[in-house]
């Protein structure tokens, strides 16, 4: 006789393969056969969900996306150069219940080359009494889409430009600022995350500051110990989002486009 336990193993293991079975009906302009929905934010970012994600929490990452690329909520995009570098790089985020598993993987590999992708698990988006992750990988795919893109010599993570970010994050570790200890993540990789804390701390998101990878915690301590990556997030030449954390309610709805399984085409 099965225990409870592996009975809801098993009944995990077929719901979860259900998820990413081919669709009867899979929704235009997504990478593999198993999204039914999407949403298009400002005509640059595309979300693809799967039928175990509800329209609430496509609606809440679309929102969070709006509010990565316009900050002051006027309808706008804050930095319009962004935009051609978004499309052109197809940046994506595709959404599961809880995770993409490996066979799934497997069905996105063939877009890898001519897609920025981004994974985001409803189960982290806006959950109750827990970290919200959302904020993090949107902002880590209009990073890789879109700001490296439209400025590398600024944001690019890669050693042989030697950008102005890969260069405070160099620092902000040899400092003891910054430690990141993922053994899979590569230095490319932790200049991501290091530009996600940091902002993170100059926009004072306590939520996401609670580990010591990041010792700076707030704009008065970035400021005094990091100032150049200060004058990054306020630089005169582009406009990064320095006015509010995004909080998943944004009000100018029109800007967000959605398709697909719960929604009127």
């Amino acid at each position: 006789m099965k225990s409870l336990a592996s009975l809801l193993i098993i009944i995990s293991g077929v719901t979860t393969a259900a998820e990413f079975s081919p669709a009867k009906e899979p929704v235009d302009g997504c990478p593999g056969p198993f999204f039914v929905k999407k949403a298009r934010v400002f005509d640059a970012v595309t979300i693809c969900a799967t039928k175990n994600v509800t329209t609430t929490k496509l609606e809440y990452a679309a929102n969070v996306t709006a509010q990565w690329l316009d900050n002051d909520q006027d309808g706008n995009v804050d930095e319009p150069r962004l935009l051609p570098h978004l499309r052109q790089n197809h940046a994506t985020l595709v959404m599961s219940d809880d995770g993409m598993t490996d066979r799934a993987i497997e069905q996105l590999a063939p877009y890898f080359d001519t897609m920025v992708l981004q994974d985001l698990a409803a189960s982290e988006t806006n959950p109750t009494g827990a970290r919200d992750a959302s904020q993090e990988e949107i902002h880590h795919l209009i990073a890789n889409a879109g700001w490296q893109s439209m400025l590398p010599s600024v944001f690019s993570d890669k050693a042989t430009v030697q950008s102005k970010l890969r260069q405070q994050w160099q620092y902000a570790e040899k400092s003891g600022y910054y430690r990141y200890e993922d053994p899979t993540c590569d230095n490319a990789c932790k200049t991501t995350e290091f530009f996600y804390l940091a902002t993170a701390a100059y926009l004072e998101s306590s939520v996401d500051l609670t580990s010591d990878e990041m010792r700076l915690k707030n704009r008065q301590e970035l400021q005094h110990s990091l100032p150049d990556i200060v004058s990054i997030f306020e630089s005169q030449q582009y406009h990064y989002p320095v006015l509010q954390w995004p909080n998943g309610r944004y009000p100018v709805l029109s800007t967000i486009r959605y398709t697909g399984q719960g929604f009127r085409d």
